[in-house]
């Protein structure tokens, strides 16, 4: 009697260790989960990260795009052989209105006078765009930057006073 119960005993652990073993993984295996885990979490979070981006940039452009209503409009042209813009402005705030009336694409940079840094964007052709800055007395240089431009266009200097 004794040894049918040492035997089913013996076949209930063999039998309870086969099955817990067959449950644990593997440390490779379970690497390999956290690792998809991290793919899938980091994928979510780019996600989200590109939308905030792609969100902010359309705030940004909208914003350029409408100048404040107290902003001097100043239109200004820019086609394969350089821009057409005043070259004298009184000082504030002014809204350049740049449309590229040419068959490349073109950029248009202001620099100079009292702008700490330079201000520019790309314009595709028949693409109009809007920047605002507030121009104080000085002088002011507008260029296209695009490679092989530069030269060839010219540079347009603004004087406010």
């Amino acid at each position: 009697m004794k040894t049918p119960i040492v035997s089913l005993v013996a076949a209930g652990l063999f039998l309870g260790l086969t099955m817990a073993q067959a449950d644990e993984k593997t440390v490779s295996e379970k690497a390999s989960e956290m690792w998809d885990q991290t793919k899938e979490t980091a994928k979510e979070v780019g996600s989200a990260v590109a939308d905030k981006t792609r969100e902010t940039v359309s705030r940004i452009e909208d914003a350029i795009d409408k100048p404040d209503d107290d902003a001097r409009k100043v239109e200004v042209q820019l086609n394969d052989s350089g821009a057409q813009m005043p070259k004298t402005l009184p000082p504030g705030k002014t809204a350049f209105v740049v449309k590229n009336t040419g068959k490349q694409k073109h950029n248009f940079e202001i620099k100079g006078g009292s702008l700490e840094k330079s201000f520019w964007f790309n314009l595709d052709p028949d693409q109009t765009k809007t920047m605002q800055v507030n121009l104080e007395p000085g002088t002011y240089e507008a260029v296209c930057t695009i490679d092989g431009h530069a030269g060839k266009e010219g540079t347009t200097q603004l004087t406010v006073k």
